[in-house]
């Protein structure tokens, strides 16, 4: 069975949350593990020594009434699930030890946004990672997969296969009559007097993958834009709660040179995400 791990960071967990996770775990199937993330980067410093030592139990005891009171409240909705608390600097050892291979992740988003640990986890992921805010979905967790098979990198298109079959375990009978796979077609400005030469290569190379994985035509979308703005433009327009993509391993010099889609997205603090990790 699909076990769910839950990673809070910011030691507040909304109604809104609540009701994601209940979604999730009633689409996958799943158990849920939840971990309470709170490392005080104070206490790393070297200057840190007995004088501080007040200002040190203080705030050991405010944060240990706060991971209680949280933890009262997650097993309120949630009596059966096991709470873990994670102090160290970064949450992945802990997760990864007790989590299989094939589980998710589930990163909440703090107020602030992604934490140094949730950053860390996410550029060395191998799993499938979901990136939720504290806001409420829209339409119960409705969601596109957005495709891009013109990768170098990934020949035989495994990452976007991957992303629709996600989609079509995700997705209500209703919801599978819609299209659920949006391509974003970029017309550099520069060869713009090519744009539809240009636009039908983007439709041919789609309709050749959709053929290959089986994928009926009517259930993939087109919009127009860079993948990033264009991505957001059509999740507001249409009222999607979550964006759905594959990520491939890229080094550092990689991500420097051509940029990434993903990062900008992930940048986007109203954007919940899942990330499917190909290897």
């Amino acid at each position: 069975m699909t076990t769910l791990h839950i990673i809070l960071s910011d030691l507040e967990v909304t109604h809104a949350v609540f009701a994601k996770i209940s979604q999730l775990q009633k689409k996958l199937s799943a158990d849920v593990v939840w971990y309470l993330h709170h490392h005080q980067r104070f206490f790393d410093r070297s200057y840190f020594i007995n004088e501080l030592a007040t200002i040190s139990g203080s705030l050991q005891k405010s944060t240990q009434s706060k991971l209680t009171q949280v933890e009262e409240k997650i097993k309120t909705y949630f009596p059966d699930c096991d709470v873990n608390i994670c102090q160290e600097k970064y949450w992945s050892k802990q997760v990864n030890d007790n989590a299989g291979a094939l589980d998710p992740r589930v990163i909440i988003r703090s107020k602030s946004g992604l934490t140094s640990a949730d950053n860390q986890y996410i550029s060395h992921n191998k799993s499938t990672v979901f990136i939720l805010g504290q806001q409420k979905w829209l339409v119960d967790g409705k969601a596109i997969g957005a495709i891009d098979p013109f990768h170098e990198d990934d020949d035989e298109n495994i990452s976007d296969a991957k992303v629709y079959n996600f989609m079509r375990r995700w997705g209500t009978k209703a919801e599978q009559k819609e299209p659920f796979l949006l391509h974003v077609i970029h017309i550099p400005p520069l060869a713009i007097e090519y744009e539809k030469q240009i636009e039908t290569l983007h439709k041919e190379q789609i309709y050749r993958f959709a053929k290959k994985i089986k994928c009926p035509k009517d259930l993939i979308t087109f919009t127009r834009g860079t993948p990033e703005q264009a991505i957001l433009t059509y999740i507001d327009d249409n009222k999607i709660d979550l964006i759905v993509l594959g990520c491939r391993e890229h080094s550092l010099f990689d991500k420097w040179l051509n940029g990434s889609t993903i990062s900008a997205l992930i940048s986007q603090q109203s954007t919940d995400m899942v990330l499917i990790n190909t290897p």
